[in-house]
């Protein structure tokens, strides 16, 4: 064996320079000097084999890729077997802290570049201590005795970006460990699960889905989980500007679906705004409202929006048995208005109703006058404005008299505009929303 290929896993080498690894050959496990290393010799590509506990400092170089986590398999002999999506940022380092033996961790080769793992050495308690609970803030637990750490703060510039993201999406409810965020991910790597035994709803309601998308590369996306939908539907696209061929692959997969080219006003809410204004909506029972969320195109926000669009769209059409359900609970259930995303209906435990009324109360409170109801009504909404809502619900807005020039230009505003105070009108109208997941039972 090369010197390359040398690792001491379970001795403190007598080099104090990390040794670093290009896959295939993934951390082979040649004991140094001699020493007991507590791994596998014989590891495989991709593959960590632990066989003495221990604390350890792994480091990963990852693949680029849109989405900054790696799917983890982790093995033991005495416990169940389980996948982890973790969080990297760059080449990201580790402290991995195993109470048990037999230890294996399999992460896809195709998602890494090189890697490197060692026991922790005294020289690393400074940098330890200096994380003091930043190091804690994003663990992962892969089994009963055995924690990973992302040391996320020293990886530099790109590690504290992805540490505010992390600490933006732990404050709607998808903090690292959650099963918010690790179901999502598991969806997003993994695609559908297996289909569900075909379930014929007793009726077949006329369904719109309205799909505002200002950003058009997310159309394959939306055309996936369309097609899976497997039921009739009119589709109704609003875009910000004329798309030649986008237009045809939409219509080649979806006939007869209107495109429509609006001013880039209201963000989502505007065109929706619009397309009830103009009639367009009238003549169906369901409309599933999406769009083409974003939250800033690098950074920590685009983290955020790339997560809360997954998860809505998961949730609301992320299979034909998601969206039967739906449609079965409207129909058993008269009184239901409107269905969103569970994840996302706020006030919750994580968005108390301070921070979900945000700057809109006075604007809210103005329209529900207008609209013949109570300004003390209890805030309850679903954030991202994405949802499934009877026809019907809609009808009191239309005593506001808006349309698409109601809404002020876009200027990337975050709060306190037309759109976001109907964000939670569009909730207060409905006498009984429900929320859903996917992964509900």
């Amino acid at each position: 064996m090369t010197d390359r290929k040398r690792i001491a896993m379970g001795a403190m080498p007598p080099d104090p320079a990390s040794t670093t690894v290009a896959l295939p050959d993934f951390l082979p496990g040649e004991p140094a000097n001699g020493g007991t290393s507590g791994a596998d010799p014989n590891t495989a590509s991709g593959e960590i084999r632990l066989d003495a506990p221990g604390r350890y400092m792994l480091e990963i170089e990852p693949a680029p890729t849109r989405m900054p986590f790696l799917r983890l398999a982790v093995r033991l002999r005495s416990q169940a077997d389980r996948v982890v999506y973790v969080p990297t940022a760059g080449r990201t380092s580790y402290l991995l802290e195993s109470g048990e033996s037999g230890l294996v961790l399999q992460f896809d080769s195709r998602d890494i570049v090189a890697s490197s793992i060692r026991r922790l050495r005294i020289r690393d308690l400074g940098a330890l201590l200096r994380q003091g609970r930043r190091r804690k803030r994003f663990e992962l637990p892969l089994g009963k005795g055995i924690v990973l750490r992302p040391l996320l703060h020293l990886s530099g510039p790109e590690g504290r970006e992805m540490a505010l993201a992390l600490r933006g999406l732990a404050g709607w409810g998808f903090g690292t460990a959650s099963d918010n965020l690790q179901k999502t991910l598991s969806r997003h790597f993994n695609g559908r699960p297996v289909q569900a035994p075909q379930r014929l709803p007793t009726s077949e309601p006329r369904i719109a889905v309205a799909l505002h998308l200002h950003y058009v590369d997310l159309w394959p996306e939306f055309e996936a989980l369309l097609e899976a939908i497997d039921r009739p539907f009119q589709l109704i696209l609003t875009l910000t500007r004329p798309d030649a061929a986008l237009t045809e692959r939409v219509q080649a997969r979806f006939r007869g679906a209107e495109i429509l080219v609006y001013e880039n006003r209201g963000r989502d809410v505007g065109p929706f705004i619009q397309l009830l204004h103009e009639g367009r909506l009238d003549s169906f029972d369901l409309v599933c409202k999406l769009h083409g969320k974003k939250s800033g195109l690098s950074g920590p926000r685009m983290l955020l929006g790339e997560i809360w669009r997954r998860a809505i769209l998961f949730d609301l059409i992320g299979s034909r048995d998601v969206v039967d359900r739906i449609v079965a609970e409207f129909e058993h259930s008269r009184e239901t208005r409107m269905i969103g995303s569970r994840r996302f209906r706020l006030p919750n435990e994580w968005k108390r109703e301070k921070a979900a009324w945000g700057e809109n109360r006075a604007m809210v409170r103005n329209m529900l006058l207008t609209m013949g109801m109570s300004a003390d009504s209890r805030l309850d909404f679903f954030a991202g404005t994405m949802f499934w809502v009877r026809r019907g619900a809609l009808e009191p807005l239309k005593q506001l008299g808006l349309s698409l020039a109601s809404f002020p230009d876009e200027a990337s505003q975050q709060d306190g505009t037309l759109q976001h105070a109907l964000e939670r009108v569009l909730g207060l109208i409905s006498a009984k929303i429900s929320g859903v997941a996917w992964d509900d039972e």
